[in-house]
């Protein structure tokens, strides 16, 4: 790590960014539900964890269908991170992808919504950087979930 790490209210970042996206939600004619345990900390940055969160909440809110619901929950480890939203899933052959540079799996969006596919390869480098792991489903039916485990 490049930067010392410092206890990091992981609590106070997520609420932060809920409440920060709450307005984008609505906006964007979707909802923003979040339940967020009170307490929970990690080591760590505490500018790459607030981006982390804004970047799934973003991708969440303009490439969902519906409702989109944060949790973080403590944990035996330290803590869980679920972003998930409704809506169609990612194609099986493209969720390997995703992760990299400027991949995008729908390029027809880029101009509409203004990303630039780095999103979700600054999370993956996030979620590197804190030692933590990260997961993601897509399922038709339930739509996409992000989980981060610190």
């Amino acid at each position: 790590p490049t930067a010392p790490f410092t206890e990091v209210s992981l609590s106070d970042a997520a609420a932060d960014c809920a409440l920060a996206f709450d307005p984008v939600a609505f906006e964007a004619g979707k909802g923003l539900e979040y339940s967020i345990a009170e307490g929970v900390t990690v080591s760590g940055d505490p500018d790459k964890l607030r981006r982390l969160i804004s970047v799934l909440l973003d991708n969440a809110v303009k490439y969902g269908s519906g409702t989109v619901r944060l949790s973080l929950q403590k944990t035996d480890r330290q803590a869980r991170l679920v972003v998930s939203n409704p809506g169609e899933p990612i194609p099986p052959e493209q969720l390997e992808r995703l992760f990299e540079r400027f991949y995008r799996v729908d390029k027809s969006h880029s101009k509409a919504s203004g990303g630039t596919g780095l999103g979700l390869s600054i999370v993956k480098h996030a979620v590197g950087y804190h030692n933590a792991e990260i997961s993601l489903d897509s399922t038709p039916g339930r739509g996409t979930t992000v989980t981060i485990q610190f």
